[in-house]
């Protein structure tokens, strides 16, 4: 919610800089107006070279984690038998006595439908 209040008061500077320039440049008149814009424009490419350089750097640093440190993903389980999964995982896990892993593979054609399940199903059709 805040950065999108900076988001929409940055909209508001703008419209409001641009309105005072564009009034500006009429009473003084084009050559003048057209030295002082360049004059701006610098300042601006300026301003917006340094955003650019810290979004970038920012976003780097927050991306790396800590060498020698493990990042636990923030998923949590609880009760007996229960699996929490955060991350990039794959694989199969099994959580009671005699529990029975399946592994189903199906393919269609054309506009044929698949129905997979891994125990009792009933489909009906209309």
């Amino acid at each position: 919610m805040r950065k999108r209040r900076l988001v929409w008061g940055g909209v508001v500077v703008a419209v409001v800089a641009m309105a005072g320039l564009g009034v500006y440049f009429v009473r003084v008149g084009l050559e003048h107006a057209d030295k002082l814009a360049s004059v701006i424009g610098v300042f601006v490419a300026l301003v917006g070279l340094v955003i650019a350089v810290y979004g970038v750097v920012g976003d780097r640093a927050g991306d790396q984690p800590v060498q020698g440190a493990e990042v636990e993903p923030d998923v949590s389980a609880s009760g007996s038998r229960s699996v929490a999964i955060g991350g990039d995982n794959s694989g199969v896990i099994s959580t009671g006595d005699g529990a029975t892993n399946v592994q189903m593979r199906a393919e269609a054609s054309g506009q044929g439908r698949i129905y997979q399940a891994g125990g009792d199903q009933t489909i009906n059709e209309e």
